[in-house]
């Protein structure tokens, strides 16, 4: 099999906001590979499932912190959902999403089944949120400034 490889293109990162749920800190990310990220309709039912989605978190076998970030991703196929939370002290886990243009409202698991895929883009968020984990928590693991770490974003706009 050949590898078929589109130019590289920045796109549009920006923070949205953060969400407060149910104890959590969630920093809300849009890439998009137009002009202007255009899916602020699947954004909100997006947001409508996140307690839903937290809940079921804090059934994990690893300790959280109440800390995560998540992306929304304008790209060809849709719209990719990834909710980022931190557990094991270093440790990222992900959830990955699809929400399809023709059915706005439906959101399913990846298309990839259990297999979590991360592009380039997306990639450029989680640099940025592993340098703010080791600045605001892991270098003050005695005392981890969580406040520091949520207003601690990244914006990027091309």
């Amino acid at each position: 099999m050949s590898a078929v490889f589109e130019q590289y293109q920045p796109r549009s990162i920006m923070f949205k906001e953060t969400l407060y749920c149910n104890g959590w800190n969630i920093k809300v990310y849009t890439i998009t590979n137009q002009e202007v990220f255009a899916s602020d309709h699947i954004l909100q039912n997006i947001k409508r499932h996140v307690p839903v989605w937290v809940g079921q978190i804090e059934n994990a076998k690893l300790p959280t912190y109440k800390q995560a970030f998540l992306i929304v991703h304008e790209a060809r196929e849709g719209v990719w959902i990834l909710l980022n939370w931190w557990t094991g002290g270093e440790m990222i886990e992900t959830k990955v999403l699809f929400s399809n243009y023709e059915t706005p409202k439906r959101i399913t698991d990846s298309p990839y089944n259990t297999n979590s895929l991360l592009c380039v883009w997306e990639l450029e968020v989680f640099a940025h949120e592993r340098a703010s984990w080791i600045n605001h928590i892991l270098s003050k693991a005695n005392d981890p400034d969580y406040l520091a770490y949520t207003k601690d974003t990244l914006w990027k706009k091309v």
